[in-house]
């Protein structure tokens, strides 16, 4: 099979007269916030020292598929049939089979049905937008080999806490991410000059990230604390 699943689907197992000729998943175009500066050479990005990274657009995914069908009543039935599967619903994991280890987050926007020129190869053009990261489909915490390949870092996540402890911990990712964090007992983090009091249970706080780099902070406590988070790459 050539092509991808969404929607709990593989486009062969629903369609499997099409074939994949075409496929084109470029990176986003970033968003940069550019001002002159007097006395600079050329303008100045403020986007990393504002948001600690750069920020991207949504990417736009195209697979391109021929047909077999000979006549145009079948074409346009498959087109309809197409466009009821993939154009319900929003954003949700597409996973292609190029990508193994990770999935987009996208939502289709239109489904094309091109001229076969008399050759009976009917071009199907599908796109969608996309989140601009891919998603890493396994946590960073996985336990199976399977789950990492060569550009991957395995490191602890869980941590016991009887006091005070600085834990580092690594995103090796293009962007930073919020984990889930999960708790046994009442522990307060510190994060640069941010101070976070939580009680016993699983959260995610937007403001408690994992940036690109090495992140370090501090946990306060009497307990076990455990991070879980996906790795986003472009």
């Amino acid at each position: 099979m050539s092509g991808f699943s969404i929607n709990g689907k593989h486009i062969n197992d629903v369609f499997p007269t099409l074939k994949l000729v075409e496929r084109s998943t470029p990176p986003p175009n970033d968003l940069p916030i550019k001002e002159s500066v007097v006395g600079m050479q050329g303008d100045y990005d403020f986007t990393i020292a504002l948001f600690g990274e750069r920020l991207f657009d949504n990417r736009e995914l195209t697979y391109v598929f021929n047909g077999k069908e000979t006549n145009e009543i079948m074409r346009n039935m498959n087109r309809r049939m197409l466009e009821n599967w993939l154009l319900s619903g929003s954003y949700m994991p597409l996973y292609d089979d190029k990508e193994p280890f990770y999935y987009y987050l996208a939502r289709c926007v239109s489904v094309t049905l091109g001229n076969d020129n008399g050759i009976a190869k009917t071009p199907y053009t599908i796109k969608f937008d996309a989140y601009p990261f891919k998603i890493k489909i396994a946590e960073e915490n996985s336990l199976k080999w399977d789950d990492y390949d060569i550009t991957d870092y395995y490191q602890p996540h869980i941590f016991s806490i009887s006091g005070s402890k600085i834990l580092k911990i690594m995103n090796i990712g293009s962007a930073g991410v919020a984990p889930k964090i999960t708790l046994n007992a009442p522990m307060t983090i510190q994060k640069n000059n941010l101070i976070f009091n939580l009680s016993a249970g699983s959260y995610t706080v937007d403001d408690f990230r994992f940036e690109v780099g090495v992140n370090t902070f501090t946990v306060t406590g009497n307990g076990t604390i455990a991070f879980e988070w996906r790795k986003e790459v472009i």
